[in-house]
């Protein structure tokens, strides 16, 4: 037995195995076996039966042509002068050579206390030579060599490390480690097919869990030669299972220096894209700089991440098209036809999206799919900023993509407008409505004001001004002074009736009430409703001038910046009621007019409105909206709509449904 020694120091050797970092070590040294010509190498773990059958060590063998005894000084006695490093090929030309430094068999430390390789190899005179090369741990720089002639062997080689300290090896049972591995070498076992890799009896077989495979050629800006980009796309792992991102640098479609996580460049796809530049030698060591590294590097990592990114974008759009062709040829998509209007247009847009990203979670089974489909589209169209809540729990999305559709959403205006356009939808509807239940000759007699009018407007307070919040509902003018007091941060407890001149309490239809963000201001308004059956006269303006000298001669609703709007709503303006229309006013219908005073008494306003006036300048308001946005709510339908919003609290007859009830917004 002879002994070699290493001509690096102990601590360099330990810098170049990365004992932290079994799976790397792995790899390196299957590299090797390639570069040795193998077509066959098996990854072995060693168990310790008696601790948990944890792993204790690794066997790797192959049939390659072995370590020729006359190599050891270059293979094992130096480093960073490999015989690799002046050959462009293997031995016998088989492949092209992936290490050229002859620091990759250090990585064996990284795999256990005691390391040996026992090759056959035939030497230029043609007999075979059998040799056995050792070292420990705590002795790295020393390799012990046996060297016999072999009689009856096959080249090959076969690697083994044991004595690995307790949970060190841990990454290599772990699922993670078969696709990482399988990953790594996909590129030459696809251009090889006689090559076979196993590992702890699994075969490396890229093919079986490809979904697609992709090259192309990329030409970074500013910079002579371009680069060529492969992507393979794998299966989904088991669930539970980590997925296996990532990119690797190379000067060939088989050989790759550098590896780096592809997480930030795609998330949701598991993938290997492979980046192949016939200079990546000479800058592998500054690829963990990235954008940061020198040129030209930094332009051919910035060129293929972006290029990547693309690629993905691209594969997701295909990827959505076919699996809503799919759909479409099962009968189970939700939409029929092409999209009648652009707001049609911009909901199919989110909702394939969302069925897109939830593609794996939708029954194949197609009445489940139909079902699933129709459910998520009516997520999609009444509510999509909450879909990632509703999907969370109903598909159990994993963290990956329920980020992945969270930033879908968050980053495109569609859902905004979906819910723009239902907006405007519901509240054309909702004028058809109305203005059915207070103009038509047989349903309007018996609306009622507090017990139809009222309970409708309760909730449809926008048709009034958005600016307003419902504050107070078929109160008298003692609540609605305690809303005032509370707006305006005063005590609400113990306060006095308020009663109008002829000592009687008013009652309001409806308060509604902002406090205005600027200097500090309060505003209120007052709904006065009339049935569709009263015309508006002096009996009604009597009604609500008794309301507004209740505020104005009572010091409680008293305050600076203070405003109260009261509106008198009916179908009909008696020519008594309309003389009294200020001059000027004629558009808003102002009858009275009340200036603050220095004292603080708050600034009253009386307004008389007709119910067309009101309902006609909503429709153009909505029609204005509607251009804007480039939409066609399409409002001609019955009112099935209006009835079934409102059927707790409409006129019995209304229920009624008639060939003539079809009104247009």
């Amino acid at each position: 037995m002879a002994t070699m020694l290493l001509q690096a120091s102990d601590s360099l050797v330990g810098r170049l195995a990365h004992e932290s970092d079994p799976i790397r070590a792995v790899i390196e040294l299957v590299w090797n076996c390639l570069d040795a010509e193998a077509w066959s190498v098996n990854i072995e773990l060693i168990r310790d039966e008696g601790f948990l059958d944890a792993v204790a060590g690794v066997k790797i063998t192959d049939d390659g042509h072995g370590i020729n005894p006359d190599q050891l000084e270059s293979q094992f006695g130096r480093i960073g002068d490999s015989w690799k490093a002046s050959a462009k090929t293997s031995l016998n030309d088989l492949r092209g050579l992936h290490g050229n430094r002859g620091e990759g068999r250090l990585r064996a430390f990284a795999l256990g206390e005691s390391v040996s390789w026992t090759s056959v190899a035939k030497r230029a005179d043609q007999s075979f030579m059998h040799v056995r090369i050792s070292s420990e741990r705590a002795n790295r720089t020393r390799f012990a060599t046996e060297v016999s002639k072999s009689v009856g062997e096959d080249p090959g080689t076969v690697f083994e490390a044991v004595g690995a300290p307790q949970g060190s090896l841990r990454a290599l049972a772990n699922d993670s480690a078969l696709a990482i591995l399988r990953s790594h070498f996909a590129p030459i076992l696809i251009a090889h097919d006689r090559l076979s890799i196993t590992y702890n009896g699994h075969a490396l077989d890229p093919h079986q869990e490809i979904l697609a495979d992709t090259q192309f050629d990329v030409q970074p800006i500013g910079m002579e030669g371009g680069i060529t980009l492969r992507v393979i796309e794998w299966k989904p792992p088991a669930k539970g299972a980590k997925k296996h991102r990532a990119i690797y640098y190379g000067p060939d479609l088989e050989h790759f220096v550098y590896e780096e996580d592809g997480t930030s460049v795609e998330s949701n796809a598991v993938f290997s894209a492979y980046v192949v530049w016939s200079d990546v030698a000479e800058h592998a060591h500054s690829i963990p700089l990235g954008d940061m590294a020198p040129e030209p590097l930094r332009t051919v990592w910035k060129a293929a991440r972006k290029a990547i990114k693309e690629h993905f974008g691209q594969r997701k759009l295909t990827r959505r098209r076919e699996q809503v062709i799919e759909w479409k040829e099962k009968g189970v998509y939700p939409y029929v036809g092409e999209p009648p209007t652009e707001a049609e247009a911009a909901e199919r847009a989110v909702f394939d999206v969302v069925s897109g990203a939830l593609g794996g979670h939708i029954a194949r089974k197609p009445a489940d799919a139909r079902l699933t489909l129709a459910l998520l589209r009516e997520a999609v169209k009444s509510n999509p900023e909450k879909l990632t809540t509703v999907l969370h729990e109903v598909a159990s999305l994993d963290s990956d993509d329920l980020t992945t559709l969270t930033r879908l959403l968050g980053e495109t205006t569609l859902p905004e407008i979906i819910r723009s356009t239902n907006i405007i939808a519901n509240r054309n509807k909702f004028l058809a409505g109305l203005d059915h239940l207070v103009f038509d000759p047989e349903e309007s007699p018996t609306v009622g004001e507090r017990d139809h009018l009222h309970k409708i407007l309760n909730t449809e307070l926008w048709i009034f001004g958005e600016q307003y919040n419902l504050m107070n509902s078929e109160r008298g003018l003692t609540e609605m002074l305690r809303t005032h007091l509370k707006l305006a941060g005063l005590p609400t407890k113990r306060v006095e009736p308020v009663k109008r001149w002829d000592g009687k309490s008013g009652r309001v239809d409806l308060h509604l009430a902002a406090k205005s963000q600027e200097h500090d201001r309060i505003r209120h308004l007052i709904i006065e409703l009339k049935a569709p059956r009263i015309s508006i006269g002096r009996t009604e303006l009597d009604q609500v001038e008794d309301y507004a000298n209740a505020i104005v001669d009572d010091p409680r609703f008293h305050g600076n910046g203070t405003t109260w709007d009261i509106i008198l709503v009916g179908t009909e303006i008696e020519p008594a009621a309309q003389r009294r229309v200020h001059e000027g006013h004629l558009p808003t219908g102002r009858v009275h007019h009340v200036d603050p005073s220095p004292a603080g008494a708050p600034e009253v306003n009386i307004f008389v409105r007709k119910w067309r006036d009101v309902i006609d300048e909503n429709r153009r308001r909505l029609a204005y909206l509607t251009h804007v946005m480039h939409l066609d709510p399409g409002v001609e339908e019955s009112l099935d709509y209006f009835r079934e919003e409102y059927a707790d609290v409409l006129p019995d007859s209304i229920l009624i449904p008639s060939e003539s009830d079809s009104v247009s917004a």
